[in-house]
């Protein structure tokens, strides 16, 4: 019986074979294009591009013959993660290019050596030990680390689908998390930083400034100068004799940065765009949207949902794309307020001649063609709004903590939303998390909308505020409040018999405090920031505000409430609270009810305050 002869598996650009890799590209090509495949507006047309003819250290290119192989293997490996992949979903356009620039690092490390690996067959492991050894030592960030860690772990693991596949595994069967030497769920919060309170004050107050103040200004002389333009010219002399038809005083722009007016056509453009940088920062902070949701908004974005007897809910409408796998994303909508309803209002106002004459509905057309000749512009992308808000913050003076401007990104917006609303709304997020589990995702829709991720990330953290409440309160050595005074007589008698070392509260028991703080919570303490005034450390047999599974702030006792804890972060408010006290009682009056409600606010004050002296 004659054998059957052995067929070899045939690869993707095997013996000419030039498979299609996106609507316009074939495998062959010198660029994949996948515009078709991402049309995420935050993303520029480099990132929806895989350029195969990148310069090689040596100065030539890598579509050159003597790269032949190890490009076709590359090209294989990531046609491998797109359309077969190994126990995984396919991966997505925008995912692809990044594990492409993530693999070119590694390729550009092999061809640096004086005898350059031309292919992944002849990789040792003391190129993957040389490779990840400079990636440790660079100063990427550790997402960036892992995620060039994870492109490695990869191309051993689609080593079949590559005709000349690396013999070694670059990381001695570890996975990308155990070689970073940290846990996964730690890489999130190494990505993104939350926006500092007195930054974040600062970058609000001057966007509603522009929202609120000086909007109709701009705006009245945008379309004054607009109006004088000639069909298909650029504006010329004269129409700087419009910026003088309004006067700034009749804006009551008296004493802001622009009572004087703008003095020429480049200072109102400067204008104009910071305008619209800040109506970008008002919704990016007010909804928690990805800035490629932003990007999304259209006009007749905005509609307002009223309900009897409470205040109008106001829904941003947008496309969402993460993990949607759909080119052109899928509507959604994120609950605003009536900061985001001003905020579109005027961007549909800013917006309108250009969206009229380039027939493009998006918010975010450049606005630049105000000084320069009218041309057709598509809707901005993630790289523009980078840049504006760096323009942004270094026109407003904000500072890091080492006096460099500071360096706002996008998505630091996201993370500062859900902290800000697990910190200033922790009951509420209690009941979200409650109907999301047993009930339905209605209320979820209420307040992120479609995003999930985003209510995830808003229980993160309430994680993260719960520990740190916690550790605050247990550190600090001057409480005032039922329970503050109780917790602190408890930690000093702990002390004074050796039960808790000496060093409890300070650096040297930092340890302990968060072992303690573990058992707590995995046995169902909870703490809890009850706004500017005290933690409410919540044992509901004691609670004076409800009978539920947690607090109803609304009606929080500080002053009484045997789970009220009052520290020094909490002393500015019960100052307030003394001083305008005070005052009113030097009107002396004349209601004795009122008198006495006073005198027992005043008494109380005063002994919160007694305490943490």
């Amino acid at each position: 019986m004659s054998s059957r002869p052995t067929c070899k598996p045939k690869f993707p650009g095997w013996k000419g074979d030039n498979p299609q890799v996106s609507t316009i590209s074939l495998f062959h090509d010198d660029i994949w294009d996948f515009s078709k495949e991402n049309q995420n507006p935050a993303s520029d047309r480099s990132a929806k591009r895989m350029s195969w003819a990148f310069e090689t250290p040596d100065g030539s290119r890598f579509t050159k013959p003597r790269f032949r192989q190890m490009l076709i293997a590359f090209k294989q490996f990531l046609f491998g993660l797109g359309w077969h992949p190994i126990n995984a979903a396919p991966l997505s356009a925008s995912t692809l290019i990044s594990v492409f620039r993530q693999t070119k690092r590694f390729v550009l490390h092999l061809l640096k050596y004086s005898n350059p690996v031309l292919r992944f067959r002849d990789v040792l492991p003391h190129h993957c030990e040389d490779y990840i050894g400079d990636l440790m030592r660079s100063s990427f960030n550790v997402g960036y680390k892992y995620h060039c860690l994870n492109a490695l772990e990869k191309l051993f693991v689609y080593r079949h689908v590559m005709q000349d596949a690396m013999i070694i595994d670059p990381l001695n069967g570890e996975t990308s998390g155990k070689v970073l030497g940290c846990a996964i769920s730690s890489l999130l919060e190494a990505q993104t930083e939350v926006i500092p309170d007195e930054t974040l004050g600062l970058l609000v107050r001057a966007s509603i400034d522009y929202i609120d103040r000086f909007a109709c200004y701009l705006l009245d002389v945008s379309e004054a100068v607009e109006a004088v333009r000639q069909p298909g010219r650029r504006l010329d002399a004269n129409s700087s004799g419009c910026l003088r038809l309004h006067s700034p005083s009749s804006y009551g722009l008296s004493g802001t940065k622009l009572e004087q007016g703008v003095a020429s056509l480049q200072e109102l453009n400067k204008e104009l765009c910071y305008l619209q940088t800040a109506c970008f920062v008002l919704i990016a902070f007010s909804t928690g949207m990805r800035v490629s949701e932003i990007l999304s908004l259209k006009e007749d974005c905005c509609e307002i949902q009223a309900e009897p007897g409470q205040a109008d809910l106001i829904w941003l409408h947008s496309r969402v794309f993460k993990m949607q796998g759909v080119p052109e994303g899928r509507r959604a909508k994120w609950i605003g307020g009536p900061v985001s309803a001003r905020t579109v209002t005027v961007l549909e106002r800013l917006t309108r001649s250009t969206r009229r004459r380039t027939k493009v509905r998006s918010l975010w057309v450049p606005i630049a063609a105000l000084v320069f000749k009218p041309r057709d512009a598509g809707a901005l992308k993630g790289d523009t709004i980078r840049y504006r808000l760096d323009v942004f913050v270094t026109m407003l003076g904000l500072k890091d903590s080492s006096g460099r401007p500071f360096h706002l990104h996008p998505h630091m917006f996201r993370r500062t939303f859900a902290r800000h609303v697990a910190r200033h709304d922790t009951t509420n997020l209690l009941a979200l998390k409650e109907h999301f589990k047993h009930v339905s995702l209605s209320m979820t829709d209420l307040y992120v909308g479609s995003d999930v991720e985003l209510w995830q990330l808003m229980v993160a953290e309430e994680e993260n505020l719960l520990f740190e409440s916690f550790e605050k309160a247990l550190r600090t050595e001057r409480m005032a409040g039922p329970g503050g005074s109780r917790l602190k007589k408890t930690i000093d008698a702990a002390i004074a018999e050796g039960r808790l070392p000496k060093e409890f509260r300070g650096e040297a028991g930092q340890y302990l405090r968060k072992r303690m703080i573990r058992d707590l919570v995995e046995s169902g303490q909870r703490i809890y920031p009850c706004a500017a005034s005290n933690y409410c450390w919540f044992r509901p047999e004691f609670a004076l505000c409800t009978q539920e599974d947690y607090p109803l702030l609304k009606r929080c006792n500080p002053g009484a409430c045997t789970n009220s804890i009052i520290t020094l972060e909490h002393k500015p408010h019960w100052e307030k609270i003394l001083s305008d006290c005070e005052d009113l009682m030097e009107l002396k009056p004349k209601a004795e009810p009122y008198q006495r409600a006073l005198r027992d606010i005043h008494a109380v004050s005063c002994k919160i305050l007694r305490g943490l002296s």
